[in-house]
């Protein structure tokens, strides 16, 4: 009856249109409950790939995919007791395949199984994302000096900067804009090689929401602004020569340590338990033959192109 009506489905969604010149019909006739793979005794038809395929809004070659997955975990339940023949529109049988991965994955991975350590090497570099205390947001300029120039060309590169600064400063009555920093970096010697970039902001380690980690000169001098005195003086890098002006001063997050432990824990859980099922996966289908017609799926996506 599911494959009926899907049929059905499809040959209407192909059908024509009421309107003066209806485009050509599509005829899935000759294909209609062709076997696309086949997975142990279990066959996957093209009506089974197109179903999933609109049912999830993907294309058919990954709704073949997440078909030949679970059949693979059906199987297996099968094998381990936890379900009877395979069909894919038993929602029993998919309850069993939950059955199969909390006992063969998920009760592998819980708060139990995650070690300390890993929750507090993975807090400290997500903790400007989840609990910091308070960030710095900057927008700076930087004349790039490569790590080996010598004394004359660093000297040269803090020279000009202090001269940038100082222009700046006096233009600006101490308190330049965002966009009155970026023109007058914007005017810096053409020759020289010199970036201009509003940075995420940093907590006072250098650490971002993104888990980047900026170096500790640049976060020491970032940390150092303030409202009233907002442009930096000239400080190297590794990268060159800076100036920085803050742009924002962003406040501290309510959400306590041991509160970002919660949710660290529970990520760290879950991807544990993805790729556990993932691993499992790729086992099931290493030892399982799994055949997939190429020309039958090819057949599914050309029709899935030309359906309005």
């Amino acid at each position: 009856m599911r494959a009926l009506l899907v049929a059905l489905a499809l040959a209407s969604s192909l059908g024509c249109d009421p309107g003066p010149r209806p485009p050509a019909r599509v005829d899935l006739t000759p294909t209609r409950g062709a076997v696309v793979a086949r997975v142990g005794d279990l066959a996957l038809t093209d009506l089974d790939v197109a179903a999933v395929a609109a049912e999830r809004g993907i294309a058919p070659r990954a709704a073949l995919d997440l078909l030949v997955r679970d059949a693979l975990l059906a199987g297996e339940a099968r094998r381990s007791g936890l379900a009877g023949p395979v069909e894919l529109a038993d929602d029993a049988w998919r309850a069993r395949i939950q059955r199969l991965l909390a006992r063969d994955v998920e009760a592998r991975f819980s708060e139990a199984t995650v070690p300390a350590a890993m929750v507090e090497a993975t807090l400290q570099a997500r903790h400007a994302e989840l609990a910091h205390r308070g960030l710095r947001r900057v927008v700076h300029a930087v004349w790039m000096v490569a790590a080996d120039a010598g004394a004359p060309q660093n000297e040269a590169a803090l020279a000009r900067m202090l001269v940038f600064r100082e222009e700046l400063l006096a233009a600006t009555h101490g308190h330049p804009t965002a966009e009155q920093f970026r023109a007058a970096a914007r005017r810096l010697d053409a020759g020289a090689s010199v970036r201009v970039e509003d940075l995420e902001p940093f907590d006072p380690q250098g650490r971002t929401p993104s888990a980047s980690t900026y170096v500790p000169a640049f976060a020491e001098a970032g940390w150092a602004l303030s409202a009233a005195e907002p442009l930096s003086e000239p400080f190297v890098t590794s990268y060159g020569v800076h100036v920085a002006l803050l742009l924002e001063e962003v406040p501290p997050m309510t959400r306590t340590d041991d509160e970002a432990r919660v949710i660290v824990r529970a990520d760290l859980i879950q991807r544990a338990r993805a790729e556990g099922a993932r691993s499992l996966v790729l086992g099931l289908r290493q030892r399982q033959r799994v055949q997939i017609r190429e020309a039958a799926l090819q057949q599914v996506e050309r029709l899935s192109r030309r359906a309005p």
